[in-house]
């Protein structure tokens, strides 16, 4: 059974109206060195707020991931397409598995539902990760246009 999240995650889409609806685009993730597996990102807040508008169910169209179990003990969700072509240097790769976004956990979709809520007002967007078996944390600041 597959369930996508973020989230996301985190965050990717453009802002849908009543009148018009469009098809949501990734956001621009900016890293110190793109390349790097653990390059620091920024989102601007603009781009964040379009995203949050946009709803959840649009971020879940740019990733594919499974739940991913040790042994019978579900852990998170692995990974296993970055579907938009945007998102691939971003801070989720194939592989990974995400453990909780802002401390919360996504097992269930309630789950999804509270962290996407708890999303408005904050700073700063957080990943717990495993990454080739590591834990990993990412702290993306949400940059005001100002800055």
């Amino acid at each position: 059974m597959k369930r996508p999240l973020l989230l996301l995650l985190l965050l990717s889409l453009a802002a849908c109206s009543s009148a018009v609806k469009r098809e949501p685009v990734a956001p621009t993730m900016v890293a110190d060195d793109p390349k790097a597996d653990d390059g620091v990102y920024t989102i601007s807040r603009a781009t964040y707020e379009e995203v949050l508008k946009a709803g959840m169910q649009h971020v879940m169209r740019w990733y594919f991931v499974e739940p991913h179990y040790r042994g019978e003990l579900f852990i998170g969700y692995a990974v296993k397409q970055v579907l938009k072509e945007e998102l691939q240097e971003g801070p989720l790769r194939v592989g990974d598995v995400i453990l909780t976004i802002n401390g919360g956990a996504v097992e269930r979709p309630e789950q999804a539902m509270a962290v996407w809520r708890g999303l408005w007002p904050r700073k700063t967007l957080e990943l717990k990760l495993l990454r080739k078996g590591q834990p990993t944390n990412y702290v993306i600041p949400i940059t005001s246009t100002s800055e």
